[in-house]
């Protein structure tokens, strides 16, 4: 009788097990879910943010729209980056000088990436809190291996922080005043030197 009773027992605990996993895998999947609606809805996007490097911290805005990206560095330097599927341009406002690169195995690729690619999602692996979220994925970028985290307000559902961990150290873009489809303009993606105009 008591050998039955200790083999009901871990039945009974074997199921508890099982049913905490299996909700834990429907909440990663709901949560995925959830954000894949919040990413494709959002066709154009706008935000504030604060990027922090080692010791350096700098503010801007950045603008997304159908796989091109803007990013203004207001603080403390004025540049202008802007980013296109094989074309980028650098300009410095301050120094008055442009340059143009591949954005091909740039940080840009994160960004497009997050909001363009559904199959970004995978893999990915989710802790939660009370209030928030975090998203973890591994991405080679040029042979070196990033560790991203994208970090959601639950409710309402808000994406707050971009953490990127690589070679060079963490890279943090904190969000704010964001803007979904704000229909922004296309001269503000155009690839043109500023200093001809």
């Amino acid at each position: 009788m008591l050998l039955k009773n200790k083999f009901n027992l871990k039945i009974f605990l074997f199921l508890i097990l099982l049913s905490k996993i299996l909700s834990a895998e429907e909440n990663e999947n709901l949560i995925k879910n959830k954000i894949s609606d919040y990413l494709t809805k959002t066709v154009e996007f706008s935000s504030k943010f604060i990027q922090t490097n080692d010791e350096m911290l700098q503010e801007g805005k950045f603008y997304i729209k159908r796989n091109r990206l803007r990013i203004e560095y207001i603080s403390p330097s004025k540049l202008i980056i802007i980013v296109k599927e094989n074309n980028a341009m650098y300009y410095n406002v301050d120094l008055e000088e442009v340059q143009y690169f591949n954005p091909k195995n740039t940080i840009a690729e994160i960004f497009f990436n997050l909001f363009y690619d559904l199959s970004f999602l995978d893999e990915v692996e989710i802790s939660l809190d009370k209030t928030h979220f975090t998203l973890t994925k591994e991405q080679k970028i040029d042979d070196e291996k990033n560790i991203i985290k994208i970090i959601f307000e639950r409710s309402p559902l808000i994406m707050r922080k971009i953490e990127v961990t690589n070679s060079n150290g963490v890279t943090t873009f904190g969000i704010t005043d964001q803007n979904y489809n704000p229909e922004l303009d296309d001269k503000i993606f155009s690839l043109a030197n500023p200093l001809l105009s």
